[in-house]
């Protein structure tokens, strides 16, 4: 009886190692699942699947999923372009406006455009006035009125150039330009006024001077000029108002 008990509790003992000894020799077995629990061979050991997070990760996850792969933005047009570097200049940041007008050239430069970008040519000059190049903003302010003779803007740009280094006669002529181009553009209107203040005024202190000489240094035929409003009267500044950019493209 005795006997009989160990050979059977010897069988139970080999039945129970079994599953162990497999994985000891095979550690290579695939794994299996059994109701939502997975058994691994090569530990022995059953593990429960994990489920889906259906929280903020998993929507997270699906948003990566969905995200293009490329730039989808929309690039700003020419004019927008030019709004910003003009409102750069203006707020006295005229070395960013600068640095933006630059790489906009470099842009252009690779798509090989026809035509130019009048817009961005305009405020080239205001941002080259602005950091005190004058001479180039001139020169630039120049060639548009050259190949844009019917665009009243360059033409008031350039008289305040021209007025602010005192070269009062050729502000006139650029203004009266202007008003050629457009009778009714207000700048220039407003600037020829300036211009033609500080033009009087000049007569006036010349009229004085001529009225210090000695009476045998004076023109017998001239007339004795009209005195001055005011002697403390200075000549007016011209307008500065050179912000407002062309309409052509």
């Amino acid at each position: 009886m005795t006997r009989v008990f160990l050979t059977i509790l010897t069988a139970c003992v080999g039945l129970i190692a079994g599953p162990a000894q497999a994985a000891s020799h095979d550690t290579n077995a695939s794994t299996t699942t059994i109701q939502g629990l997975t058994f691994d061979p090569a530990t022995g050991q059953f593990t429960q699947e994990e489920k889906p997070d259906g929280g903020w990760q998993a929507f997270a996850d699906l948003l990566g999923k969905i995200t293009p792969s490329v730039n989808t933005g929309i690039p700003l047009t020419p004019s927008q372009v030019t709004d910003h570097i003009a409102a750069l200049i203006s707020d006295g940041r005229a070395q960013d406006a600068m640095d933006m007008i630059q790489k906009q050239e470099a842009a252009r430069a690779k798509t090989d455009p026809v035509g130019t970008d009048v817009q961005l040519e305009y405020q080239k000059a205001r941002a080259l006035a602005a950091l005190g190049r004058h001479d180039q903003a001139v020169a630039l302010w120049q060639s548009m009125t050259e190949n844009y003779p019917e665009l009243p803007e360059p033409w008031n740009a350039l008289a305040v150039e021209y007025a602010s280094q005192g070269k009062l006669l050729m502000a006139r002529d650029a203004l009266n330009m202007a008003l050629t181009s457009d009778p009714a553009f207000a700048p220039a209107l407003e600037n020829l006024g300036h211009v033609q203040m500080a033009l009087a005024q000049e007569s006036f202190a010349k009229a004085r001077s001529a009225q210090g000489r000695p009476a045998a240094a004076r023109p017998s035929a001239a007339p004795p000029a009209p005195a001055p409003a005011s002697d403390d009267a200075s000549p007016a500044s011209p307008a500065t108002d050179a912000s407002q950019a062309p309409d052509a493209h």
